[in-house]
């Protein structure tokens, strides 16, 4: 599968890695928020306040802080924060399992998705990837009359960066009143306009579309994260048993979700620098030949042209200091059947970290 290195310093657009410094293009960072001061700060100081977390279901300020600011940032009367991103499609299925009948799921959603389904005992039928006419067909094939749907994927997918088409979606399902659940956690912090994710850039926030999202990504911390009304989080409460029978995030890494929350609120230019480097950085790229599509998506995945070894590319590219991830054929839940090149883009890539990974990839021919 995949060959794990040592990180040996925070992370960011340059990093330490065993021993030697490389120009960072993999994982999940987007604005290199784990090593941000303000959240180091914030989680040193909350853990001298509160220790390391309450040992039970009582709550802390922290945490409490966590959903008041994401529900701000989310536009929505109520978040919930809970232990594990992962964990986010289990609350979700679970919270609305009342109103659905059937789950139709895109075949190569996340790893999350499909634990999550299969614990709520509802039939399951997938559809094909990204395929609003495949969901159409399958919903008329397998529904039975008088039923509801629940149609779940990823939003943005971690592998290809490709992004559901859930405006198509909301329309097809609008005749049977189903509900439209996306795993977002790569789209929260970087899609849509203030930065809500996949709901908010195809224009479909609203009833019956909600998001599971994650705090370990876009935003510096830990843990998941659900908006919603509050007739979602009563639902929660009376649903999913897991806040009642786990412990929370601990109150350092609150803390410090809570200040990755702030700072992405107060400075929407970050958002705008790493469209900016997207969109620079896909258009060299398709200057080299490689099929890369224009989208805000700051994950972008190189296939083989011209006969390229792309694992070979890998260790050349390794070699003159730049660290990208090789992923092999279906070496992950959307990876596809040929091995592909991952290639994270963050807010604080400089212009000439760029030019050197194209200059680079130029040169491996």
């Amino acid at each position: 599968m995949y060959e794990e290195m040592m990180l040996e310093s925070p992370l960011g657009p340059r990093m330490r890695i065993e021993g030697r410094e490389y120009d960072y293009f993999c994982g999940t960072s987007y604005y290199c928020l784990h090593g941000h001061e303000r959240l180091i700060r914030a989680a040193c100081e909350a853990t001298r306040a509160y220790g390391l977390g309450p040992a039970t279901g009582w709550d802390m300020p922290p945490l409490r802080e966590v959903e008041e600011l994401a529900a701000s940032f989310f536009g929505t009367p109520a978040a919930k924060y809970i232990v594990s991103g992962y964990l986010g499609n289990f609350f979700l299925v679970h919270a609305l399992k009342d109103e659905y009948h059937a789950i139709f799921v895109d075949e190569v959603s996340h790893y999350s998705v499909f634990d999550a389904i299969r614990s709520v005992g509802k039939p399951i039928h997938p559809f094909p990837r990204l395929d609003p006419g495949g969901l159409e067909a399958t919903l008329k094939d397998r529904l039975r009359p008088g039923e509801v749907p629940l149609v779940i994927t990823d939003g943005v997918f971690p592998v290809t960066g490709a992004m559901a088409p859930l405006r198509d979606y909301v329309e097809i399902l609008a005749p049977y009143e189903g509900i439209l659940c996306v795993d977002d956690s790569h789209g929260v912090g970087v899609l849509g306009e203030h930065g809500r994710g996949s709901l908010e850039h195809w224009g479909v926030e609203g009833e019956r579309c909600y998001l599971a999202g994650t705090l370990s990504k876009a935003f510096g911390g830990f843990g998941g994260l659900i908006p919603g009304d509050e007739a979602l989080m009563e639902k929660i409460s009376r649903n999913v048993r897991i806040p009642v029978g786990a412990s929370p995030p601990p109150i350092p890494a609150a803390a410090a979700s809570a200040e990755g929350i702030r700072i992405l609120g107060e400075h929407p230019e970050m958002r705008e620098r790493l469209w900016e480097n997207v969109a620079y950085l896909r258009g060299r790229l398709r200057g080299l030949g490689f099929p890369v599509e224009d989208s805000p998506v700051p994950i972008i995945s190189l296939r083989s042209v011209r006969g390229l070894d792309l694992k070979g590319v890998q260790g050349k590219l390794r070699e003159a200091g730049i660290m990208v991830k090789y992923v092999p054929p279906r070496g992950y839940s959307d990876a596809p059947g040929e091995g592909t090149i991952r290639i994270a883009v963050f807010s604080e890539h400089t212009r000439a970290q760029l030019d050197r990974l194209v200059e680079a990839l130029r040169a491996c021919g």
